[in-house]
């Protein structure tokens, strides 16, 4: 009874730290979410010259075509999986940003030698760790996604992911335990390595501006348009705020079964590491006929059982491939080569 009074209380403090308010999807992010997308509803009904009502800003936001459909029904069960009954197991399993800390700091001190904190203006100093984590975070994140799109047997498991048919704030848990694991666990390296290096130039008091104890820039975005990626909410960043940052319809284009929009915008929040090397797609103003899912194989992943075992007899038969000794050549083929 005891074990299952603890179980019962865990799973509780799960939920709750879920829904926090410095959760993804806490109140402030969902609200804010909810706000820009009204805003933008108003925005397009006032430039067409249409009245705007509420019942069509609700059906606009909450579209039954979308709610209704079975990928988000699927979502909402992939969510409950990953985001409330694995938390604690991605937690045991997750490499602490702090420890890389210590380990980078130690390094450069024995390297380097030991030296008195730099004396630099608090706030340029804040300044400088917000900036330097958000890169971290979001260079970690479009490698990790660039690798999962690019390796065969990576992207068996992120395949999970873009399954999705239509999308919700739910589908952003609709991947593989395997792919989160390798998501929290670089980008913990990074952040924590960039950490690392604050604290032997300034002193393990460096840190960046936070809001709800997250970097202010990563919450921010959480809390305005963060959500909108996985929606049918067609808002486009163009110009240079295209090239700078992730808008909605720069991860809709990622989702897209065309080939065109094939591995690009592969980043988070951010769209410089795209820029960078060569991923970035801008997206037009005026949306694009955009499908998602994954082609032929759609249908391999419509049940949660599918969408965690699967990828992994897929991604064994990609690796069994690669180590397999090349088969001998036939007469024929060596005929053929002649």
């Amino acid at each position: 009874m005891d074990i299952l009074l603890r179980a019962l209380i865990q799973a509780g403090h799960r939920a709750l730290a879920t829904f926090g308010p410095g959760s993804p999807y806490g109140a402030p992010a969902l609200l804010g979410a909810l706000v820009v997308a009204a805003l933008y509803y108003v925005r397009r009904r006032r430039a067409r010259g249409r009245p705007i009502r509420l019942r069509g800003l609700l059906r606009s936001i909450f579209a039954p075509r979308i709610l209704r459909h079975p990928s988000s029904r699927l979502d909402l069960a992939m969510w409950t999986i990953n985001a409330l009954a694995l938390t604690s197991a991605y937690g045991l399993l997750a490499v602490g940003g702090l420890t890389f800390r210590d380990l980078v700091s130690g390094g450069l001190t024995h390297a380097l030698g030991a030296h008195a904190p730099l004396v630099w203006p608090v706030a340029l100093v804040m300044a400088i760790a917000t900036l330097s984590e958000w890169l971290a975070y979001e260079l970690a994140y479009w490698f990790a996604h660039y690798c999962f799109h690019r390796c065969p047997a990576l992207w068996e498991f992120h395949k999970v992911h873009h399954s999705a048919e239509v999308m919700t704030p739910l589908t952003e848990m609709r991947q593989h335990p395997i792919e989160i694991l390798a998501f929290v666990n670089l980008i913990a390296i990074a952040t924590g390595s960039v950490f690392g290096v604050m604290t032997y130039l300034f002193g393990p008091g460096a840190h960046p501006f936070t809001l709800l104890n997250g970097n202010i820039a990563l919450t921010l975005f959480l809390m305005t348009w963060g959500h909108l990626r996985h929606s049918h909410i067609w808002i486009a960043f163009r110009g240079l705020a295209g090239k700078l940052l992730q808008s909605p319809a720069h991860h809709q284009i990622h989702h897209s079964d065309d080939p065109r929009h094939f591995n690009r915008n592969l980043g988070f929040a951010l769209a410089v590491w795209d820029w960078a090397f060569g991923t970035l797609y801008v997206p037009p103003a005026t949306r694009e006929a955009v499908r998602f899912g994954v082609g032929e194989t759609q249908g391999d992943f419509d049940s949660v059982g599918k969408s965690f075992l699967l990828p992994f007899l897929r991604s064994g038969e990609h690796l069994l491939h690669a180590v397999a000794p090349p088969e001998a050549p036939t007469a024929d083929a060596l005929k053929s080569r002649r």
